[in-house]
């Protein structure tokens, strides 16, 4: 008897940390009144581009840059080949935002990529003080992403998202889709963690930006297969 609660003792552990996944990957912070940009990372539309319109509207920062080399197949079919950046800026101007707040960056196709295009982008202009839009689940694995560009570049980037996780006892694990984005995201966090981040926090790898970045997950370039 005592062997087999051995045994269980891990499962059960597992079995209620579970519920809590989406809440560990969330590290998301509230924004702040002022910075010098909004960037926006590709993916979740239309939820991430809207949110950047908010944060406009509110008076966060004066400019709202959008990444992402991305073109869906989807686009391609009916003969709209616009990239992530573009279909996100579109979004966010149709949610208020003016065109003369928008800065469009077709540039990056992860992740990392897109840590990479916040610090040039921001060491090229001058900016210093930026607000990560990005979704709740996703935020973890950027935040720790741009903490290591703004690092070596001097930057402050707050990450935040408009929507919140789901709660552990919303029983999101018994649906297809928050299911697989949850465990999606941890496979991912993992990978980034064994491939860049351990290495960049023991100086022997490089930091989002630092030269030239091999490419760090599935959002491949221009023309893409869904993700």
């Amino acid at each position: 008897m005592r062997r087999l609660l051995r045994l269980l003792v891990p499962f059960l552990l597992l079995a209620a940390a579970i519920p809590w996944l989406p809440r560990l990957l969330a590290d998301v912070a509230p924004a702040p009144a002022r910075a010098d940009a909004i960037f926006v990372f590709a993916g979740d539309v239309p939820d991430r581009p809207r949110c950047a319109a908010e944060l406009y509207a509110r008076g966060v920062a004066p400019l709202v840059v959008f990444g992402g080399s991305q073109i869906a197949p989807e686009l391609i079919a009916v003969d709209r080949p616009m990239t992530d950046a573009a279909v996100n800026a579109t979004i966010a101007m149709q949610a208020g935002m003016p065109i003369e707040a928008a800065v469009v960056l077709p540039e990056g196709t992860s992740t990392w990529e897109d840590a990479a295009v916040v610090r040039r982008w921001a060491e090229t202009a001058g900016k210093r003080r930026i607000v990560a839009v990005t979704s709740p689940l996703h935020a973890r694995r950027a935040k720790i992403a741009l903490d290591l560009a703004a690092r070596r570049a001097g930057l402050e980037i707050t990450v935040v998202s408009c929507v919140e996780a789901p709660a552990p006892g919303s029983l999101w694990w018994l649906e297809e889709r928050p299911l697989v984005q949850v465990s999606n995201e941890t496979l991912k966090l993992v990978f980034y963690t064994l491939r860049y981040f351990v290495p960049a926090w023991l100086g022997v790898g490089p930091a989002p930006g630092d030269g030239t970045q091999a490419r760090a997950d599935s959002r491949p370039t221009a023309p893409a297969p869904a993700r």
